[in-house]
Formats: C-alpha cells, sequence, structure tokens
C-alpha cells in the first residue's frame, strides 16, 4: 500500500489487539465511500484517481488511526477498523471524519474534492466479527444519499444479534394495530387511517413491525402480514356498520413484502372475502422503490394492485432517490411528505422554501399531499394555508387501538359542520 500506510496499520493492528484483550470491549468499524468515483475516474484517470484514494486512506490512517483493510484498485469503497475503543470518542471521531471529507485532497497542480459518504458502526459487545461491521456499515450507506454535495456522515450501532422469532411467538393474540388518523385540510374530514402493525413480545412490551421485521423469515412475515390484512378490514367493516366515515386505510409495506408475489395475492384475497372494494386500500411505499426487495418483483406486485384498483402512495417523499418515472410507472396517487421537512415550519423560512419546492412538485405532478408528524397547531394551520391536502401526526390525533377509533370517529364527525344544502326548494 502506498504512502507507508502498510507500516503504520501494522502498528495499529497490534494496538487494537491488545486493548481488545485487555478490555473485551467495544469495537468501532469505518465504512466509507467515494460516491462520485466514475466521474473522477473519468476527468483525471485511473492513475491520479487512484493517487487521490491513496492519499484519502492514508490521512484516515493518520488522524482517525484506522487499521484499513486491503482495496482492490480503483475501488470507491475503504474500510477498516478504528484504534479508539471508546465510546466517548465517537463525537470526535465525527468531527474529525468531516473535516477529512470536507477538505479535499491535494495533488500536484490539483486539488480535489470528492463527493464522501461514511459510516462509523459500533458494537458495544465486542462479539461481532470485523465482516459484520463492514456488512452492517455497507447496509447503513444504502440510506445516504449518493447526490449530496457535501456527503454524510453517520453513526450506527450493531446490537446484538438475536435469533430468529419463532412462529409459536408470533400467534394472532400477540398482534395488534394501531390506527394513525389522517385528515383533510379542506374540509377537516378523515381522509384515511393508516395501519400500523405491533407485536407484543414475551416481556408484555410492544414494538412496531418495521422493528422486527428483519428476524422474521419469510414465512412467517406473510403469516404476519396475513394477521395484519384480516385485522385491519376487520375493523374497517366495523366502523363502516357503524356509519363511520372513512374512505380508505393506508398501510405501509416493506419491499420485502411486496417482493413476494404471494403478498398481493393475500391482499386481494382478504378485500374479496371481507366484501370491500380494492379502492378502500392504499398501499404505501417507501422510496427508493425496490432497494431491498428487486425492482422488478416490488414493481410487479404494485402494478397488479394499482390494476386491481388499490391506491398506491410513495411515503417520506423528497428524502430518497426514486425518479419521477417511478410515480408513473406504479401509478401513485399520493406522497407523504415526513418530518424533517415538517419540523418547525411555521416559523423556519428554510423548511418553508422546501416544503413550498415540494409542494409545487407534487401539484404539477398531479398528486395529493400528507404532512407526516404536524406536531403543533402553528404547523398544522400553517400546511393548510399553503395547500396540503392532508395532516397527520400527535396534533391531529395520535395512533388509537381499535376501540379509541370508534369514540374518535364518533367524536370527529360531530364536530365538522353540517354541511350546506344548496338545492333550490320546491
Amino acid at each position: 500500500m502506498a504512502y507507508g500506510i502498510a507500516a503504520v496499520a501494522a502498528r495499529l493492528a497490534r494496538l487494537v489487539r491488545n486493548r481488545e484483550a485487555a478490555r473485551g470491549g467495544a469495537r468501532l468499524a469505518l465504512v466509507l465511500r467515494v460516491e462520485n468515483v466514475e466521474m473522477l475516474r473519468a476527468s483525471i484517470g485511473p492513475a491520479m484517481l487512484e493517487q487521490m484514494l491513496d492519499r484519502l486512506l492514508r490521512r484516515l490512517v493518520t488522524d482517525l488511526r484506522l487499521l484499513p483493510q486491503s482495496r482492490s484498485p480503483g475501488s470507491a469503497e475503504i474500510q477498516g477498523m478504528l484504534g479508539i475503543l471508546r465510546q466517548q470518542a465517537v463525537p470526535g471521531l465525527l468531527a474529525r471524519l468531516q473535516t477529512i471529507c470536507s477538505a479535499g485532497v491535494d495533488l500536484p497542480d490539483l486539488r480535489i474534492c470528492p463527493v464522501v459518504n461514511a459510516v462509523i458502526v459500533s458494537d458495544e459487545s465486542g462479539r461481532q466479527d470485523a465482516a459484520a461491521l463492514y456488512a452492517h456499515g455497507r447496509a447503513a450507506l444504502q440510506g445516504c444519499s449518493p447526490f449530496s454535495a457535501a456527503g454524510q456522515l453517520r453513526f450506527v450501532e450493531m446490537l446484538p444479534q438475536a435469533g430468529p422469532v419463532a412462529l409459536s411467538a408470533l400467534a394472532p393474540d400477540r398482534i395488534g394495530l394501531l390506527f394513525q388518523p389522517q385528515i383533510c385540510c379542506d374540509t377537516g374530514a378523515v381522509l384515511a387511517l393508516r395501519v400500523l402493525p405491533r407485536i407484543r413480545m414475551d416481556d408484555q412490551d410492544s414494538c412496531d413491525l418495521a422493528e422486527l421485521q428483519p428476524r422474521l423469515d419469510d414465512e412467517t412475515l406473510g403469516l404476519v402480514t396475513a394477521q395484519v390484512l384480516r385485522q385491519a378490514f376487520a375493523a374497517l367493516r366495523v366502523w363502516d356498520r357503524m356509519g363511520a366515515r372513512v374512505p380508505l386505510l393506508s398501510l405501509p409495506l416493506s419491499d420485502r413484502a411486496l417482493a413476494d408475489p404471494a403478498t398481493a395475492d393475500a391482499i386481494l384475497w382478504e378485500l374479496d372475502r371481507q366484501d370491500l372494494p380494492p379502492e378502500r386500500l392504499e398501499v404505501e411505499v417507501t422510496e427508493p422503490v425496490g432497494r431491498h426487495g428487486g425492482r422488478l418483483p416490488v414493481g410487479a406486485s404494485l402494478q397488479r394492485l394499482g390494476t386491481a384498483g388499490c391506491a398506491v402512495a410513495l411515503g417520506e417523499f423528497g428524502t430518497g432517490s426514486a425518479g419521477l418515472d417511478d410515480l408513473r410507472r406504479f401509478g401513485m396517487r399520493r406522497v407523504r411528505i415526513g418530518r424533517n421537512f415538517i419540523a418547525g415550519c411555521d416559523r423556519r423560512a428554510d423548511q418553508q422554501r422546501m416544503i413550498l419546492a415540494i409542494l409545487a412538485l407534487a401539484e404539477h405532478l398531479g398528486l395529493a399531499t400528507l404532512a407526516d408528524g404536524v406536531a403543533t397547531q402553528e404547523e398544522q394551520a400553517f400546511l393548510a394555508q399553503i395547500g396540503f391536502n392532508g395532516v397527520q401526526g400527535p396534533a391531529v390525533a395520535p395512533p388509537l387501538e381499535p376501540a379509541a377509533v370508534d369514540d374518535f370517529l364518533l367524536a370527529h364527525g360531530h364536530s365538522l359542520p353540517a354541511p350546506f344544502d344548496l338545492r333550490r326548494k320546491a
């Protein structure tokens, strides 16, 4: 390795081994990726690119005490273990890493500022091997935008691996649902109820299905999804019989669930069994569509559901890398704008400019808009004023148990003004 990195790395390797043996403690790994490597290769050539990557690696070794893994020529990824083993040092590490990534790399007669995304992975137990930490870091990098000019840095913790959840642990009585009301900004009426699956664990605590999903095998996930559909549609039938107007349910589904063709089968079968038209269900996906389940199978499921009449919505609009073509291809009708754009929108000019730009794009594409995570009445009033179609969040209504939804729908219906009858009387 160039510039004497091998000698420094050997000394750091001995340091890391000695300190781990003495403490048996935490380990920190770094996974770093140069996002614009192909553009740099085309503009400065492979030789200069390799020189730039080696100089960047040398600075990481010197300033962060990185023990690097061997890197194949031209590879845009740098990974290694950090010789600093204390969690308390992480803020300083991130600050130094930010300085390194933003400072650029000096070459003869040339200064290059690569776009760098990086993740520091912490293993408090010290039991995970380096390969597992690197894999966890690469997975976290998938959530970083490759188009951010300044790059992005993240710190993630790798929790102790838990074994797969047994089927018996997810009996139907352990699966419950919460429903979050979504309210129309124009009329105040309920637009939809968002379905939030919860799993009750052995310690009686409950967790989101999204948190537990990585521990579920495909068969178990399919059974859980079927039970969620059964409970959600049964609740919708109850509200219909009450005379409460709930136009549709909004159900978030992961790429992994949608990649299984059986999920679309289960949705359409359960709708038919409960005698509900497909228009009463909205399936929400998060961009980028198909990243974790494969675009072809996920796209096939979405197109099948859309053809049957189900609505398709895009969650966390503006934070991922979904192309505008995806919106048309999958027939998306609504987008959900997350809390990171909504927070403080009633008083922060930067948030207002961003929201107005997103709102203008959605309006131009003919998409309805839902503001998520609305925390104050002031935020809600501002969002309604600038033209959002719907809102949800603590300021509107918290996630509710099915029995509490009954009370909410009745009380909310009575609170709405009676519609004017403009027909001419005989």
